[in-house]
């Protein structure tokens, strides 16, 4: 079980950065093997203050463990990631503490972390190499340690249906951490509903690990106001009149990309009969064949008839029309 660094420095969640600093300096001076030769209990707990107070002094890292809680954060975070940018040189020198038993750097006390030249360590080496300690302190034989990996973020994008038949681009505006980048995300031609289109490395930025996520961009498709999509086939709905409907006749429909299209109804068309243009629905991708456009036929009845179609009417009523 992880355990909880404001108990190890005898502080509470609400302690300051000052506050931290003395009960950090305090428990340094306490357990410095200077004063402890050949106590190994007092340099692992020497150790597990330094760990806790690189993670609560560092203002990402501290609000990070408050997020995720002791468990979480050990979880989620290695070593490396704990120690990234903690300069134990600066923060010695300034407590008067100086080397440790004589070792040239503390990397050599926590097993040979490799030093940046300015007292930082870009990895905490002694508790991921040969012979130091694993995630849970307990001595390990070389096991690779867990690289933190930067978190993915995902937003939102509205498309067309047009824009799912022919494709687009679509920009957007993301604060990485750094600034405001604009973005231009291709939509690809068939694209579904709720799909996830991943951006590797445009997400914002990761406060642990330094690095950029991946963005994954969700994709919305708005209702369009004539067609409906049914898989990859496109249906519309087109009026047409009583007599083309019994007698049969010629309609013209627009595609959704406003390409007109003749067709040819058959006499004694029924409501709501459908018919196929092949073709004419949302692309194929992928080896797929294309969709269908689906036109479903509406009688269109007259809003208003003049003295002679009333006439006619009555006529065809008599004969039970």
């Amino acid at each position: 079980m992880a355990e909880d660094y404001y108990k190890l420095l005898g502080l509470d969640k609400k302690a300051t950065k000052e506050e931290l600093k003395k009960a950090f300096r305090k428990l340094a001076m306490k357990y410095h093997p200077d004063k402890n030769k050949d106590d190994k209990q007092a340099e692992e707990k020497f150790k597990k203050i330094n760990e806790a107070y690189a993670v609560l002094s560092n203002d990402d890292k501290r609000k990070q463990y408050d997020a995720f809680g002791a468990e979480g954060f050990s979880q989620r975070f290695s070593r490396d990631d704990i120690f990234r940018g903690f300069d134990f040189n600066r923060i010695f020198k300034e407590f008067g503490m100086g080397n440790t038993s004589g070792r040239t750097s503390f990397s050599d006390l926590f097993g040979g972390g490799s030093s940046s030249g300015d007292g930082s360590f870009g990895g905490f080496g002694g508790f991921g190499g040969q012979g130091g300690f694993s995630r849970g302190g307990r001595p390990h034989s070389g096991q690779h340690q867990h690289q933190h990996q930067p978190q993915a973020a995902e937003t939102e994008v509205t498309v067309s249906l047009a824009d799912v038949v022919a494709g687009a681009k679509k920009r957007i505006s993301l604060d990485t951490g750094r600034g405001v980048e604009t973005l231009d995300v291709a939509i690809p031609i068939g694209i579904e509903e709720g799909q996830k289109l991943r951006l590797k490395g445009k997400g914002p930025l990761d406060p642990m690990s330094g690095q950029r996520g991946d963005l994954h961009v969700k994709i919305t498709i708005a209702p369009h106001p004539l067609f409906q999509r049914k898989g990859n086939d496109l249906m519309v709905e087109k009026e047409v009149k009583l007599t083309e409907m019994v007698l049969g006749g010629k309609v013209r429909v627009s595609t959704i990309d406003n390409q007109q299209i003749e067709l040819k109804v058959p006499a004694h068309s029924r409501t709501n009969c459908m018919m196929r243009v092949k073709g004419k629905g949302i692309p194929g991708t992928k080896g797929k064949p294309d969709g269908n456009l689906l036109v479903r036929l509406l009688p269109q009845l007259p809003s208003d008839v003049n003295e002679h179609q009333e006439q006619l009417f009555e006529e065809l009523a008599k004969t039970g029309l």
